[in-house]
């Protein structure tokens, strides 16, 4: 019931309220710097995969890694991970 809660909060916030800008502020907040150009690679990954991921499915994540830098890539596959296991 919880995780169905939090998959609903999700959901809206990605549909209604996520955005390239949002994602440059979120990494700057965790002491990363994007460029506007990975913003919108991660905003639009978020767009079309949020669904899968929150229902286990992760291997989108392989699309993403051929798109970032390796460094990147590994700081946000990070915090995903260490975000996942609050919910769970």
């Amino acid at each position: 019931m919880v995780m169905l809660i939090y998959k609903k909060i999700i959901e809206n916030y990605v549909k209604t309220t996520l955005s390239p800008e949002i994602i440059i502020d979120y990494a700057y907040k965790n002491n990363f710097m994007l460029s506007s150009r990975d913003s919108i690679i991660i905003y639009n990954f978020i767009k079309r995969n949020y669904k899968f991921i929150l229902n286990g499915d992760e291997s989108s994540f392989k699309d993403l890694e051929q798109q970032l830098d390796k460094d990147l890539y590994k700081k946000i596959k990070e915090l995903y991970i260490y975000y996942k296991s609050k919910l769970t």
